[in-house]
């Protein structure tokens, strides 16, 4: 059974640890912990007193699990990371990642380590599964540990941003969301930036290292004013060439479903794909009414975006990362 706490079966590439000074069962740790200096001299015997420069063993071993949330997302959201309850408001609770959460980040974080170009196209034909705020919480661990770079969330109005920046601030420990458009992140020493897509431009040239366009089939005229002037002010923030992190989310309306299949009949079901929009869109991220996606910047298969399809008969199992990296770390 996964577990966030063990790391069975958690999000990215594992390796078994099992040290008993630190914990009595056997320990799924992110692969690139391995090479750590503080794992190796784990794995050579050496006393975790020594190894943290801890007083007691217990101290020692709650220095290992802060050590851990730098490497590992999903323990890091068990363990830090606090939610709403959707079955009851006034309840918080640890955000332990649900399957097509963990399915969709798990994908992140391999491509992640493999250094393939983190663009993302996710669409599911269901709601309230909680992707936005998995996806959320993943770009403020990336921020805070990885990249140390601002992030940005664009949705289709205040009432959806409102949930995750008030989950920022309580990860924060700050009690009132502020009114500004972003929120100052003091570890990581940048911000968090939350607009909606029609007053998307006071990040214009902020450079940014996270872009998440949320919610996007709840948009209005993806080809008008008022969504070219988001796209336009994200993409001035980002180096399109860098590592950085685009992911772009929605529905799929239920009469457009049909034309998700198109995807599927592919033998690598998974593969990247340049999508031809029946309608010209000016925008080089955006998807169309259907939630579907293109990178548009180029008349050939770039290979820019990856899609991620998430259906009530999706099938985790399916999808291979390949191991080669797309371009040199």
């Amino acid at each position: 059974m996964r577990s966030p706490y063990s790391g069975y079966k958690s999000s990215g590439f594992r390796f078994c640890f099992h040290v008993t000074s630190i914990a009595h069962r056997p320990l799924f740790l992110p692969l690139e912990m391995k090479g750590h200096p503080y794992i190796q001299r784990l794995l050579k015997g050496e006393s975790p007193l020594s190894v943290f420069n801890r007083p007691d063993i217990r101290s020692a071993r709650q220095a290992f699990c802060e050590f851990r949330k730098q490497f590992d997302f999903a323990y890091w959201a068990a363990k830090d990371y606090i939610i709403r309850d959707l079955q009851d408001a006034d309840n918080y609770i640890p955000l332990e990642l649900n399957n097509l959460q963990h399915y969709a980040i798990d994908i992140m974080q391999k491509r992640y380590s493999n250094r393939f170009i983190g663009r993302y196209i996710i669409t599911k034909s269901f709601g309230r599964v909680g992707l936005t705020t998995g996806i959320q919480a993943y770009m403020l661990w990336l921020q805070i540990y990885k990249c140390n770079n601002h992030s940005y969330t664009c949705s289709a109005s205040d009432i959806s941003i409102n949930p995750h920046k008030t989950d920022l601030c309580r990860f924060l420990k700050r009690d009132i969301v502020p009114a500004d458009k972003f929120i100052y992140i003091p570890k990581a020493n940048r911000k968090a930036f939350f607009n909606t897509y029609r007053s998307p431009d006071y990040i214009r040239g902020i450079n940014l290292g996270y872009v998440h366009f949320a919610d996007m089939s709840k948009w209005h005229d993806i080809d008008g004013n008022d969504a070219t002037r988001a796209n336009a002010a994200a993409s001035s923030a980002v180096l399109m060439k860098h590592f950085t992190m685009i992911v772009l989310e929605g529905n799929i309306p239920k009469e457009d479903r049909f034309n998700i299949d198109e995807f599927k009949n592919f033998h690598l079901p998974w593969q990247i794909r340049l999508m031809r929009l029946e309608k010209y869109s000016k925008n080089p991220y955006f998807l169309d009414r259907i939630a579907m996606a293109t990178s548009s910047i180029s008349s050939n298969d770039d290979g820019l975006y990856f899609h991620i399809n998430l259906d009530k008969t999706f099938a985790p199992d399916r999808i291979r990362i390949p191991l080669s990296p797309a371009f040199p770390a």
